[in-house]
């Protein structure tokens, strides 16, 4: 088993313990190697968690930008066509990479936002367990959103150049959304990858997107994997169905033997962050221990 298993930030914070120090304890004695960062529900004090760890065995994955478990990105506005929606997701990047350098991690993991649209917008939510996708519905969205893909791409590109170069200490990695009107999907991740050329770019795999895109829009979700796996720089793992996102792992759609068959076999461990709805509870945790072992995640 050639990974290294994290326990998600946003799930610890509700289930672990307050005090930095028992919290730290806490994910080690759940057989975890650290903490994948994000926003949390409770908010956490990294600077404390960091002075924590010092002589302990424990690593911090990847800093993810926002809150995964929110309907709603912090870089939703990354695409957006007001400087004021792009300076909101410049600095939700900026705070995470703040608290990447407090903790000693250099990756930065972020989706790129979502495509604006003219009018409103009912439903777009992957998550929202109260959305029963139809196929008109989700046919009528999508094609509002590919009306005005190009120019949202051309945008992030622009965003995307910057950071980069603003911040070079850091190793930046793009994952899914959570939105239907999503900036991302294979196609345009390719054409993100050609733009910014000689400027790295990891992908980050979150596989409970994956399935329920793959379950609401019909895209294979090992598609993903198979064009960008040489850059997989790490993957969220949790799983998916119409009841909801980051379900424990076996419980939905997601397709652990498909995952681990791109973990690398040799190299430095792959790291994976079980990402957990906070409605799961902790005494879930060593059937899913089980399960993700049964695949070698």
């Amino acid at each position: 088993m050639n990974v290294q298993r994290f326990l998600a930030a946003a799930w610890a914070s509700v289930h672990g313990p307050s005090e930095p120090r028992r919290l730290l304890l806490s994910v080690l004695e759940a057989r975890f190697a650290g903490l994948g960062v994000s926003a949390a529900p409770r908010p956490l004090d990294w600077a404390a968690l960091s002075a924590a760890a010092f002589d302990l065995p424990f690593e911090f994955a990847a800093v993810r930008v926002g809150n995964p478990l929110a309907e709603r990105s912090a870089t939703a506005g990354l695409a957006g066509t007001k400087d004021g929606e792009r300076q909101l997701a410049r600095a939700a990047v900026q705070q995470a990479v703040g608290v990447a350098r407090q903790l000693g991690c250099p990756r930065i993991v972020l989706d790129v936002g979502v495509v604006p649209v003219f009018g409103e917008v009912d439903a777009e939510d992957l998550g929202d367990p109260h959305t029963a996708w139809t196929k008109e519905q989700v046919g009528a969205l999508v094609a509002r959103r590919n009306a005005g893909r190009i120019a949202a791409l051309e945008r992030v590109c622009r965003e995307l150049f910057d950071l980069t170069k603003s911040f070079p200490d850091m190793e930046f990695s793009v994952t899914q959304s959570r939105s239907l009107r999503a900036v991302l999907d294979v196609e345009t991740l390719r054409l993100v990858v050609e733009d910014l050329g000689s400027r790295r770019l990891g992908y980050w795999h979150d596989a409970a997107l994956c399935a329920r895109r793959q379950q609401v829009l019909g895209e294979a979700q090992g598609e993903w994997l198979e064009a960008f796996g040489n850059r997989l720089k790490g993957m969220s793992l949790g799983d998916s169905s119409q009841d909801g996102l980051y379900l424990p792992p076996g419980a939905g759609g997601v397709d652990y033997a498909l995952l681990a068959s791109y973990v690398p076999r040799t190299g430095a461990p792959l790291p994976v962050v079980l990402e957990l709805d906070a409605s799961v509870p902790p005494g879930e945790l060593a059937g899913m221990r089980s399960c993700l072992d049964k695949y070698g995640l």
